[in-house]
């Protein structure tokens, strides 16, 4: 289990952080305001910008005081995310755009 204290922020605290809040790297990304792709190479080795591993200490200490709850929202957003597009008559949207 990771502390409260400031974390060596590395490819494997990053991917574990993300993992333990059941995110995906676009679900990161989104809470970040960066790119799917800057969350990749970070889990790939590169260095994690200050600013984000600030960002990460706060997401951090959340993880912990609310545990499980943290999870639920990524997939409760992605969930609204689908059941909108499953609403959305895409034969229209192409018309209106032809």
């Amino acid at each position: 289990m990771i502390d409260n204290h400031s974390v060596n922020w590395n490819k494997e605290a990053l991917k574990n952080l993300r993992l333990r809040l059941g995110w995906s790297r676009s679900d990161l990304a989104r809470r970040l305001h960066c790119s799917y792709d800057l969350v990749e190479s970070w889990e790939s080795g590169a260095d994690i910008e200050s600013r984000a591993k600030s960002e990460l200490q706060v997401l951090l200490v959340q993880a912990q005081a609310l545990g499980d709850e943290v999870k639920s929202l990524p997939a409760a957003e992605n969930e609204c995310e689908r059941k909108a597009l499953e609403q959305i008559d895409f034969s229209k949207v192409k018309l209106d755009l032809e």
